[in-house]
């Protein structure tokens, strides 16, 4: 079992990718969107390739196909959300979930809500930290659907908040 690194150490994770969206909506109405993520409401964009990582998850061995999330009360560290781990919960700014699937590495995806002058923007991150040369060609693999993926994601956070 890997050993956890302090709460916001991910972010040197040496991998990362990200995608950002923009909307005229209060920082709160993004939280509540984003905080929602997952279970019955799933991933907001492209779902069917999480269904997919989730699938081959299961296959061997790992939890990908659970799902569930609290319901009826703020999301707080600790937490699970489908196969994530909540680590932080710091409404309406930050939300950090642990990648919980079977992987060569250890992963975290952070969303961080950031109010400006006029709008409000949603950045979504995945930070990885590979495991020697399959961490490294895991991360290869993926990151062109982390690019994708992100920027939908992103896009479609602020439409729902708005």
């Amino acid at each position: 079992m890997p050993v956890e690194k302090p709460l916001q150490d991910y972010r040197n994770n040496p991998l990362h990718a990200g995608g950002s969206a923009y909307t005229r909506a209060s920082a709160e109405a993004v939280w509540r969107v984003v905080s929602a993520i997952g279970g019955d409401n799933r991933y907001y964009a492209l779902n069917g390739l999480w269904a997919m990582r989730e699938w081959l998850d299961s296959v061997v061995g790992g939890p990908g196909m659970r799902r569930g999330r609290p319901e009826g009360r703020p999301i707080k560290a600790g937490d699970q959300i489908d196969s994530w781990r909540v680590r932080i919960a710091d409404a309406p700014s930050l939300l950090a979930l642990e990648f919980g699937m079977k992987a060569p590495g250890h992963g975290v995806l952070e969303f961080r809500i950031e109010p400006m002058t006029t709008r409000t923007r949603v950045t979504a991150t995945a930070f990885w930290d590979p495991e020697g040369m399959a961490g490294q060609l895991y991360w290869a693999a993926m990151k062109p659907a982390h690019l994708v993926l992100f920027k939908r994601l992103t896009a479609e956070i602020c439409r729902r908040a708005s």
